[in-house]
């Protein structure tokens, strides 16, 4: 197994990739609660636990910046991540086609805009749990910081077939748009071959026009085990950064 060092690595929270501007973030941190169900009756001299319910929290700290549509504007008390539903997806390994990546749907709790110490940079704290599971690990369909200009597909990935109990959970993060009237359609596929000669379309995004994000999944039994997503781009002279997360969980 190779080693890592945490460098050039993507946190994309929203329409955001937070990691240019992170010092440290812990996501996901998935715990199960634990209940004590430690009878009168104890005779062994040890507390007894049982499994509650899972949880995901996370935090992070970034350098702050207090101009429009910088880190205070976009994630602060005014932004737009407050109380939503915003899918995070953290890329370890890198960013191209097929590296690990984890997503799940997060709800920002916190904002600390003020964390100071003279002569320090100036830093910001943020945090807040998984709105409901799961918390996926799955592959990059499409790298962030990848400018498209026309119509195309991306590559197949064996993520696997779905079983009856299983979904495949799909975010999308669209970090940057311009041109005049621009338009992105993106559709997640699947097909039982690497080359596709048979796709399926099984999720469709709600068409973009500029910078968010959307969650989506589909449930199965689905057979295909190969995975891709084909995305339209309409409009002059239209450009579009993005980035698609897709992975296979237990149905919630």
């Amino acid at each position: 197994m190779a080693k890592q060092a945490w460098t050039d690595l993507s946190i994309l929270y929203g329409e955001y990739d937070v990691a240019a501007r992170a010092k440290t973030f812990e996501a996901p941190t998935v715990q199960v609660a634990a209940l004590d169900s430690t009878p009168l009756s104890a005779s062994s001299g040890w507390v007894e636990f049982t499994a509650g319910l899972k949880a995901v929290e996370w935090t992070g700290e970034v350098m702050n910046d207090f101009a429009a549509s910088q880190v205070d504007d976009l994630l602060g008390l005014s932004g737009s991540t407050f109380n939503a539903s915003t899918p995070i997806s953290v890329l370890p390994a890198g960013t191209s086609d097929g590296s690990v990546a984890y997503t799940f749907r997060a709800i920002q709790f916190e904002y600390a805009p003020f964390d100071a110490e003279v002569g320090e940079l100036a830093m910001a704290r943020i945090s807040g749990r998984g709105k409901q599971g799961p918390v996926v690990r799955g592959e990059v369909l499409h790298p962030p910081a990848t400018a498209r200009t026309a119509t195309g597909n991306g590559t197949g990935q064996q993520l696997g077939a779905l079983s009856s109990s299983q979904s495949l959970y799909a975010a999308l993060h669209i970090s940057a748009a311009s041109g005049t009237s621009p338009t992105l359609d993106v559709v997640v596929e699947s097909d039982d071959n690497g080359s596709f000669t048979t796709p399926t379309s099984r999720i469709t995004f709600t068409q973009a026009t500029t910078t968010g994000w959307q969650w989506s999944s589909v449930a199965g039994a689905i057979t295909d085990d190969y995975w891709r997503i084909t995305y339209t781009i309409g409009g002059t002279s239209p450009s579009f950064e993005f980035a698609v997360i897709a992975g296979i969980a237990t149905t919630v």
